[in-house]
């Protein structure tokens, strides 16, 4: 009979240890969860306040667009922008009207080789004449850049 006490004690600790393990398996699992969901979240911050310094700074979009992306810019600009809040174009066709930029319009292009090395919309600026888009009034943005002004307009603008 001790013997079987002994065994069922045994069973019982070894019962309690597993699960003590397994608490603090889910615990540690959870934690590490918890980690890389504020480092993703960072990580994002980081990419969007690249993306607003472009905007606001280096390629200036805010002289057409506005602060606040609704198509108010400064009253020097050439005419009124899209207001971004209300755009339904998604992350890939941002990118190829910020690099682009629009032909016949007032919205430049923001790649500095548009319609020389690469097809904008499958055109080359030869074949655009007058139509071309504009060169940009600030700077060129790197393909980087340009996609790093894209997340910001997503996160901050549209739909917004």
């Amino acid at each position: 009979m001790s013997e079987m006490r002994r065994a069922i004690g045994h069973r019982s600790a070894v019962r309690l240890e597993s699960d003590q393990r397994r608490d603090v398996n889910v615990m540690l699992g959870v934690a590490a969860a918890a980690i890389l969901l504020l480092w993703f979240d960072s990580a994002f911050a980081q990419d969007t306040s690249f993306g607003q310094r472009l905007f606001q700074d280096k390629a200036d979009c805010q002289f057409c667009h506005g602060s606040n992306g609704d198509g108010r810019g400064d009253p020097r600009s050439p005419g009124r922008a899209a207001n971004l809040h209300e755009t339904h174009l998604n992350r890939d066709q941002l990118i190829e009207v910020i690099a682009c930029g629009r032909p016949g319009t007032e919205m430049p292009h923001f790649d500095k080789y548009a319609y020389e090395d690469t097809d904008c919309y499958g055109l080359k600026g030869k074949n655009l004449g007058n139509d071309a888009a504009r060169d940009p009034h600030s700077t060129s943005l790197t393909k980087r850049e340009i996609e790093a002004v894209t997340d910001y307009i997503l996160a901050k603008f549209v739909g917004k």
